[in-house]
């Protein structure tokens, strides 16, 4: 057997044998496991034991690798805290683009780099590369303002240092007129469109048709992802950016607790992204720093260039958004670190002929040390961020339904997933039987849940996961699968009347009303499986402080419905009042009725076939009442809401 390998089989052993065993040795030996992984890429890369050569399967996977990284970065971001904190984003960027890129173009020039050569090197350090983020999402910390903030900065450094590039380049071969920019920021305008306006309305369209199939929806992910990554190229970005720009574009789509983001997450955590470090230290040789002094000064000076410049940059923005320390030591450990756009503009310059073979291996070491810097720092600052408060829980999160049977079940997994997609949550499908049931039953009615409840819910665009649960009773089953599951909200079949006898739940209605640690829903079906109309009934009883707790969660219901089916909503109200219109304001051009009549008797008259009736119920009752079940009578034919905040 000779080396470097090239059997696929005993290459991917190497590959997958060093992803399982360097990031323990480096554990071991108190090290970060990232660290462990760029040094296995040295050892084994054509530079040292020359077991497994960059160039090829190596090189293809660590690109992908890296544009797989920078995507599920913005996959999972907050964009709420993202939005929150786009001005301290934008101040960041700023700071730490503008910091090391004049640092380096003076420091450039003071070891004999001409102007064009010192612009073009300064931009390799003024961009960031989330290298430290696995770790910091393995500390649970991505949620911490400090991230969210970095991750955010990215786009701007990396963007302003790519640009920085094409200018530079555009000028040194003389290019550098109104042609290019005519060109170049249309380019970038038609990417930014297609990207952050067609590919989520693509994505819902597809998800809700085509993509009901969790494998078929991943693959639509990868298509979106490298598609997106290979216009950005087109247009003469960056390819980083476009990844980072489709994790953007999905990240309303795909919830974070999904089966999708699972799925997204292993495939990155277990395979490209060690891939990816890997193939960096791959990049080093250190034969060329012993033979080349010159080489070894300048990769010190470019490293002395990077820490401080980020550094800095860390520092000044963390004083100035009241940062804690650990805050500005992770900000530092995610924006030190240099791989991407530096390794794409340092390529580029030795191919215009900007700089020399020798200054790419300082370059290269620079990527080296910076990685072990900014990793370094990560293991110190990640453990002592301050956890992000703890965000309440909205109602879409994780929509628990319980289900007498999956085929019949096809309304309520509908108003599951309108409860759901707002918030890019997902829906439970539950079925509880009792502890005496048998394997072969469980495994059926499982496979009906995924065969048919599951289905639907990833028809109408929200992600599913159903559960079988063995439990003393139906009620205990769904309240422990509230709570197992952190459902934020409990949507249930309901027959429409109470009594014992033919009744799913009857009386353990009331029961789950008064126990449920989350608000219920009680859904009692009508004939027609479509909805035409929302309709949101308000009594006067409502709009008093005992009954306004109820009536805010029901328009809340009723709003969410009626904007996710794209169908009108109808207010009928006793009274007139100025706070139902603004409980409703979310939805398109609301109707407003006043009957003074009880719902009772003005809905029948009020709404029709196909109309979605939805009414809260007080929270200082224990049950139902007597009043839903009555309105359920007086309307046989519609769908019915009752509403119960917890």
């Amino acid at each position: 057997m000779s080396l470097p390998l090239d059997e696929p089989s005993l290459v991917f052993v190497v590959l997958f044998a060093t992803a399982l065993v360097a990031p323990i040795a480096a554990q071991r030996a108190g090290l970060p496991g990232i660290i462990g992984l760029i040094v296995a890429g040295l050892v084994l890369g054509p530079n040292a034991l020359n077991v497994v050569e960059r160039d090829g399967t190596v090189a293809v996977l660590g690109g992908v690798g890296l544009l797989y990284l920078v995507f599920q970065a913005a996959l999972e971001l907050d964009l709420d805290d993202f939005v929150r904190h786009r001005n301290q984003s934008l101040t960041l960027g700023a700071i730490s683009f503008t910091l090391p890129f004049a640092l380096g173009i003076v420091v450039h020039q003071a070891i004999g780099f001409s102007t064009m050569a010192a612009i073009l090197l300064a931009s390799c350090w003024a961009s960031h590369t989330l290298l430290t983020y696995p770790a910091l999402q393995r500390m649970g910390a991505v949620g911490n303002r400090a991230v969210a903030t970095t991750v955010g900065a990215t786009i701007v450094t990396d963007m302003s240092a790519l640009t920085a590039l094409a200018l530079v380049v555009a000028a040194h071969q003389g290019a550098l007129d109104a042609t290019f920019v005519l060109t170049f920021l249309p380019s970038v305008a038609a990417v930014l469109f297609v990207i952050l306006w067609v590919l989520p309305r693509v994505a819902r369209w597809f998800f809700t048709g085509l993509g009901q199939d969790r494998t078929v929806r991943f693959l639509f992910v990868a298509v979106a992802l490298f598609g997106s990554a290979g216009l950005a190229e087109l247009a003469g970005i960056q390819a980083i950016v476009g990844a980072f720009l489709a994790g953007l574009a999905l990240n309303r789509q795909i919830p974070n607790s999904g089966q999708l983001m699972s799925q997204i997450s292993f495939f990155g955590a277990s395979f490209l992204v060690p891939i990816f470090l890997i193939s960096v230290g791959m990049l080093v040789d250190p034969a060329v720093a012993i033979a080349d002094p010159a080489s070894l000064g300048r990769a010190a000076a470019f490293t002395a260039v990077v820490v401080t410049g980020k550094g800095l940059a860390a520092v000044i923005a963390g004083r100035l958004f009241g940062y804690q320390s650990a805050e500005i030591g992770t900000v530092a450990s995610l924006s030190i670190a240099q791989a991407a756009a530096t390794l794409a503009v340092v390529f580029v310059g030795l191919q215009v002929g900007l700089i020399d073979e020798g200054t790419v291996n300082a370059v290269v070491l620079v990527i080296l040390s910076s990685c072990l810097v900014a990793s370094f720092a990560a293991a110190r600052w990640g453990p002592l961020l301050p956890r992000p408060p703890i965000k309440e829980s909205t109602i879409g999160q994780t929509v628990l339904a319980p289900v007498i049977s999956p085929e019949l079940s096809g309304t309520l997994m509908r108003i599951g997933a309108l409860l759901a997609r707002p918030d890019s949550g997902r829906v439970v499908p539950l079925t509880v039987l009792d502890l005496e049931t048998g394997s072969d039953v469980v495994e059926d009615h499982r496979t009906r849940l995924i065969a048919e409840s599951e289905r639907m819910v990833l028809a109408a665009g929200a992600d599913a996961q159903s559960v079988v649960r063995l439990d003393l009773t139906a009620s205990a089953g769904i309240l422990h699968a509230a709570v197992e599951q952190s459902a934020t909200c409990l949507l249930m079949g309901w027959r429409g009347y109470t009594t014992r006898k033919e009744s799913f739940f009857g009386e353990r209605v009331d029961a789950l009303l008064a126990l449920s640690p989350v608000p219920v829903i009680v859904c009692r079906q009508g004939r027609d499986d479509d909805i035409a109309r929302v309709v949101l009934s308000v009594t006067r009883r409502d709009l008093t402080p005992a009954g306004l707790p109820g009536l805010e969660l029901a328009a809340l219901v009723a709003t969410r419905i009626a904007v996710g089916a794209g169908i009108p909503i109808v207010v009928v109200a006793q009274e007139e009042t100025t706070l139902v219109p603004t409980l409703v304001n979310g939805s398109r051009d609301p109707q407003v009725v006043i009957d003074e009549r009880h719902p009772r008797e003005a809905l029948p008259d009020t709404t029709g076939p196909g109309d979605l009736v939805v009414t809260g119920i007080s929270p200082l009752r224990a049950g139902l009442g007597h009043n839903v079940p009555r309105l359920a009578r007086a309307l046989p034919d519609r769908t019915l809401l009752a509403v119960a905040p917890r």
